[in-house]
């Protein structure tokens, strides 16, 4: 234990108070229950539970850090804070993760680094985190991640990164091999290479909405046979490519909606017979093969389709080509055989 914090414990009547020593001055105070130090630097400098004795017969021990305008953590300031199960240091100011943040928090199951100014993950920053389950990166200035960025979250199940500028790469979530949730949404991303998803076979949910994504490759979802949710709203796609869901047997939930699609053809949803949700609102569709619902039998269609003057209930029995125009961003699409 840092010989400062013998110190301060003498003042803990006034809430907050100065610690001075032959180097630095050390603001401590109490803060959601912990005794927290952070030096002139704005440097985290020592953790302490405020009540230690009650830690000890308590399963999940949570961190709450959040918006101290702490920039950086120096080495040994959670020592004493081991045992915890959860961190959480958003809304702070920390622009660089390190090799020895977190290297004292292997019991660590869940870390929220959101909205910080991050901009720079060291390789092996999270390798003592075992046991860790859930990731948020949210809302920081994060663009290069690779494989090595992952060592050691071999258990990680939730990995979010929306509100970055996020470049793709082959291989970049490779090691993270219990991965069910990852959101990527608005990342201005416009290009996912082959291979981005490689090794994330058990990935449930993906979430790429809010991007710049203008085309994509038959093969880019190619190994999720797992997937059950997929959002793709609110990005420039013009066209599906047939066959680029082919593998997507489990797939319940699909979003499409505020594109720019303009012609859906008949391979199109090829692979997605147990699809139960299809949103394609706010394209601009001019017409559509009707045949891409024929073997979707439980699926539901936001907005739907008006054909000939009466709303269409039982897509699957429906044929042919269909020449639709839009009535509004959530009408059904207003459509007429060609």
């Amino acid at each position: 234990m840092d010989p400062l914090l013998f110190i301060w414990l003498f003042l803990l009547s006034e809430g907050i108070f100065q610690v001075y020593s032959l180097e630095e001055t050390t603001n401590c105070r109490i803060h959601n229950h912990l005794f927290v130090c952070i030096n002139n630097e704005n440097a985290l400098q020592n953790v302490i539970f405020e009540d230690v004795n009650a830690v000890q017969t308590i399963d999940d021990i949570e961190l709450h850090l959040e918006n101290l305008n702490i920039v950086t953590l120096l080495e040994k300031s959670l020592t004493d804070v081991k045992n915890s199960t959860a961190l959480y240091l958003s809304e702070n100011k920390l622009s660089v993760i390190t090799r020895f943040f977190f290297q004292w928090l292997d019991q660590l199951t869940y870390l929220d680094l959101r909205n910080n100014i991050i901009n720079n993950i060291e390789d092996g920053a999270f390798s003592k985190l075992t046991n860790l389950e859930t990731l948020l990166l949210d809302g920081n200035y994060i663009s290069k991640l690779g494989p090595t960025t992952w060592k050691g979250l071999v258990n990680l199940h939730e990995l979010y990164i929306t509100n970055n500028t996020i470049i793709l790469r082959k291989n970049m979530f490779k090691g993270l091999k219990q991965l069910e949730t990852l959101a990527l949404d608005s990342n201005e991303i416009s290009d996912i290479p082959l291979g981005t998803f490689n090794g994330i076979s058990h990935i449930d949910l993906l979430y790429l909405s809010r991007n710049e994504i203008s085309s994509l490759h038959s093969d880019i979802f190619k190994g999720l046979h797992q997937i059950n949710e997929l959002d793709l709203s609110k990005n420039r796609l013009s066209s599906i490519p047939n066959g680029l869901f082919r593998n997507m047997k489990s797939l319940d939930s699909l979003w499409l909606n505020d594109n720019h699609l303009i012609n859906i053809q008949a391979e199109a949803f090829v692979g997605l017979e147990n699809l139960l949700f299809l949103f394609l609102s706010g394209n601009e569709l001019e017409s559509i093969d009707m045949s891409i619902f024929m073997n979707m039998k439980n699926v539901s269609v936001e907005p739907g389709f008006i054909i000939d003057g009466s709303l269409a209930t039982n897509l699957t029995i429906l044929r042919g080509i269909l020449r639709c125009e839009s009535m509004g961003s959530q009408d059904p699409y207003n459509c007429e055989e060609i």
